[in-house]
């Protein structure tokens, strides 16, 4: 008898502790869940922290919207160290403006489905923002033109670091295409390269070989913005510290599935960088190849989405040039350049 109530003692002390430790589990679970309430984007932050003071993020969280509800839950995503599982959800450059266009946040007037800038509070002030950017490189590395979406003018949105100036005293972008003709660039195949309407086209050759137009000046740390379109399918690129008989790394414009557009290939040892995302490209209308060259690396970033970086490139400086070649299941592939933008780095950043 003696043993049995000991038993149950036993039972009745065990029982008491195990409630505590779960009382105690769950106090510290609910003070996490309280800590994390005021700021609901806390996870995101961990491995996107330039996200803390990114206007679209602020902006959206004053109104209590989370990237939850633009992204999904993405619990994969969360918990993926390696980043190697994608958000539930992510938007291709064409479904930007319908995405921002629900009517429960920026609600598109007169009946029309898309949100435009006759739609904005101020659009007086919009139309006067408008005029000053059109057709010039905005700070989040995107140019703004009649075909921008809205990611091109407000905020970064993790494309900062290409345009990162560290100072004042930084030199300015210079555009190394005049508008007008080829002066400042030359070519060994002038039938394949032309200025037409303002815009460089290169046209695919017969050949296998494909055809490059070079700058005249040499570069070796500095950023670069392309803003380009072409005729798809296309296979076309930009060389970055290239050279008529060394060339450089290229970055890819193609379609080669599984790897696309802002990939980057290396003459003689293939593709060093892929870009997985096909969404990332618009086929139908002006896209921006964005690099960042210094050093022995490279980072690529299409239409503000960051692809990656490489290092160990070569050589140390070269020109910068645009390329096509002959697409076998194209017979009039163009690729059409519209601006090359280019700020050398100061003697602080090549160090």
């Amino acid at each position: 008898m003696r043993s049995y109530i000991r038993k149950i003692s036993y039972l009745v002390a065990a029982t008491i502790v195990f409630a505590g430790l779960a009382g105690v589990l769950a106090i510290c679970s609910a003070e996490e869940s309280q800590t994390e309430k005021p700021n609901e984007n806390s996870k995101c932050y961990v491995c996107h922290p330039d996200m803390k003071i990114e206007e679209l993020t602020t902006d959206h969280l004053d109104m209590d919207v989370t990237c939850d509800e633009c992204h999904g839950p993405s619990t994969e995503h969360m918990h993926d160290e390696m980043l190697m599982t994608k958000p539930d959800l992510l938007f291709g450059r064409s479904e930007v403006d319908r995405m921002c266009s629900n009517p429960t946040c920026h609600k598109p007037g007169d009946g029309r489905e898309v949100y435009g800038r006759q739609d904005h509070k101020d659009p007086v002030a919009v139309e006067e923002f408008f005029e000053k950017w059109t057709g010039r490189m905005r700070p989040n590395g995107r140019a703004v033109n009649h075909n921008s979406v809205c990611t091109d003018c407000h905020g970064t949105h993790n494309i900062s670091k290409p345009i990162d100036t560290r100072s004042g005293e930084q030199p300015q972008w210079v555009a190394a295409f005049n508008g007008s003709d080829l002066a400042g660039w030359k070519t060994s195949d002038s039938s394949n390269w032309k200025v037409q309407t303002g815009r460089v086209v290169g046209t695919a050759g017969t050949n296998d070989k494909g055809s490059s137009l070079w700058t005249e000046a040499i570069y070796e740390n500095y950023l670069l913005a392309i803003t380009f379109r072409a005729t798809w399918p296309v296979h076309a690129g930009i060389w970055l510290r290239g050279a008529e008989s060394k060339s450089g790394p290229r970055i890819e414009i193609f379609d080669s599935a599984p790897t696309f557009t802002g990939s980057i290939l290396i003459p003689g040892k293939g593709l060093t960088l892929t870009n997985i995302r096909e969404d990332l490209v618009d086929r139908e209308s002006w896209n921006t190849i964005s690099a960042r060259v210094e050093g022995d690396k490279v980072q690529v970033w299409l239409n503000g989405e960051e692809i990656g970086s490489v290092r160990g490139i070569a050589p140390a400086k070269g020109k910068i040039g645009l390329y096509i070649e002959k697409h076998p299941a194209s017979k009039s592939g163009r690729f059409i350049v519209r601006e090359v933008q280019i700020q050398k780095l100061a003697d602080a950043e090549e160090k």
